[in-house]
């Protein structure tokens, strides 16, 4: 018998009740239901929002399992399916028979000055000011190369997968998550210069604490550790990717992002409808 481990948003009524009624249908077709992520579960359902999601992922990559988002509440760019169709695309995930879609992580690890457990994160790395009204200074390197020294109310190190999360309600870029890809951002920098990077997966990213107040770092928004001043943290891919369960027919990743902004404009939109959707324009007419 195949189990699968529940990551459920307690909180919400809706979620306990979605996972109630999973756990029926799933028991009934001899499938082991089981809470969190216990070694031997095959797949991690995390059953919520995205935040839920993001807690489920974590738990699946530490046993490397799959994870598969069940949506409650609002659209998400990551949890894939309805309460009422999960049942079905569970039993094909166990049987091999959905598709799993391998993404980018990230992983801090201390250096000098610094003293926490490795902190994997599918969205992103963070470290940001501890004090409220206060700033603070972080010395940016990029593969041991000095970049600049950001005063700001913290740096983001995001994958593709996180590039839609705060990385860009910091103003950085949405990146497919068919790039590999890490970005940086600035949270609200004190300086002239705000832009993001956008480096090669396989880069280095090295984060030191300077001037005269500590930071906070967490992954993906769960229990922050403290970072004194002068503590280094390098940020790099991890070894060990997300795994998403995805339905076969799951929309696209342009279309979840113009649903998810509600960007303006209707696919339909000036296009003649006697005209094929790949057919050429009448500007690339002109030019060939």
């Amino acid at each position: 018998m195949s189990n699968v481990g529940f990551v459920i948003h307690e909180g919400r009524a809706a979620a306990v009740a979605a996972a109630s009624a999973l756990r029926t249908s799933l028991q009934a077709d001899g499938i082991g239901c089981l809470d969190g992520a216990p070694a031997g579960v095959a797949l991690v359902v995390a059953i919520g929002g995205d935040g839920t999601f993001l807690r489920g992922a974590h738990a699946a990559a530490v046993i490397g399992v799959p994870v598969l988002g069940v949506k409650v509440g609002r659209l998400g760019f990551l949890t894939e399916v309805e309460p009422g169709d999960a049942a079905s695309l569970i039993a094909k995930a166990l049987d091999g028979g959905a598709p799993v879609e391998e993404r980018l992580a990230v992983v801090a690890e201390p250096l000098d000055g610094a003293s926490f457990d490795p902190e994997w994160g599918m969205n992103e790395i963070m470290i940001e000011k501890r004090a409220r009204h206060r700033l603070v200074r972080l010395r940016v390197e990029i593969d041991g190369e000095y970049l600049t020294t950001f005063s700001a109310d913290g740096v983001i190190v995001a994958t593709p997968t996180g590039s839609t999360a705060y990385s860009f309600s910091a103003r950085g870029p949405i990146v497919s998550p068919s790039v590999d890809a890490l970005v940086v951002t600035a949270v609200a920098p004190h300086m002239v210069f705000d832009r993001s990077f956008v480096l090669a997966a396989e880069q280095v990213v090295t984060l030191e604490v300077v001037g005269e107040e500590p930071g906070l770092l967490s992954a993906d928004g769960r229990d922050a550790v403290e970072l004194a001043v002068g503590a280094e943290v390098r940020i790099r891919r991890a070894e060990d990717p997300a795994l998403f369960v995805r339905r076969p027919d799951a929309a696209p990743f342009v279309a979840r992002v113009r649903d998810k902004f509600d960007l303006p404009g209707d696919p339909g939109d000036d296009r003649p409808r006697d005209r094929p959707k790949d057919a050429p324009r009448d500007d690339q007419d002109e030019r060939q």
